[in-house]
């Protein structure tokens, strides 16, 4: 078995350009959003570029990101796979807070000088360091801690891989950090903890067993 997966970060949303947190939580896509999702599709039409199979997270942001880039690509009818273990990280109580409070929460509880070193620890830690704080943090108990959340997102991956039925090319449409965390599994110095760009390509391999990444967060694939 051979697969050619085309892991795809979701449109911008509406929490995305008031810098929320979205998490679990959803927010629709902005008019930005669904035209960067077209580019996305009539670029990979002019490509001929097309898939045996799709699939989702279930967050509506997600599945609706995938539905405009396969019409726009020519196979508004192929049916969209929506899994619950490809959603994005849940921050639990820090569900819809703004970005920037949680950074300087997180700065604060760790003793650092300012949200500017914050994320420089972050994005160059050896483990998932904003899952284990915020997991620490969440008064609710809600938030996933590391193991919680790149388990997860493996088991979302081998269901992807179990459901394929003998495709080929597969377009899956997810999340940032959950992105993030998908390649970091396969290769952790593949990318800092950060998240690719809206609608951005990251192509992956499945054969024989083990995953390789073959492309991190391509742009090269938006029509223009």
């Amino acid at each position: 078995m051979s697969l050619q997966i085309y892991l795809v970060r979701h449109g911008k949303t509406v929490f995305n350009t008031v810098g929320r947190l979205q998490g679990w939580s959803d927010s629709p896509l902005t008019q930005e959003g669904r035209d960067i999702a077209a580019r996305l599709g009539c670029g990979l039409a002019e490509r001929s570029i097309r898939f045996d199979a799709a699939f989702s997270s279930t967050a509506p942001r997600a599945a609706e990101t995938a539905r405009i880039i396969l019409t726009h690509q020519g196979q508004s009818d192929l049916p969209l796979t929506q899994l619950p273990d490809l959603r994005e990280y849940c921050f639990g109580g820090f569900e819809g807070e703004f970005n920037h409070t949680l950074h300087q929460t997180i700065a604060a509880s760790l003793g650092l000088p300012d949200v500017t070193t914050w994320k420089q620890t972050y994005q160059n830690a050896d483990h998932h360091l904003l899952a284990e704080t915020v997991s620490a943090l969440d008064e609710l108990g809600l938030a996933e801690n590391e193991q919680q959340f790149t388990g997860r997102l493996k088991n979302g991956m081998a269901e992807v891989v179990r459901q394929s039925n003998g495709a080929q090319r597969i377009l899956v449409v997810a999340h940032g950090m959950a992105i993030t965390a998908i390649l970091k599994n396969i290769d952790f110095n593949s990318i800092p903890y950060r998240s690719v760009d809206n609608a951005s390509v990251s192509r992956l391999r499945f054969e024989q067993g083990k995953w390789r990444i073959e492309s991190v967060g391509e742009t090269t694939f938006l029509s223009a």
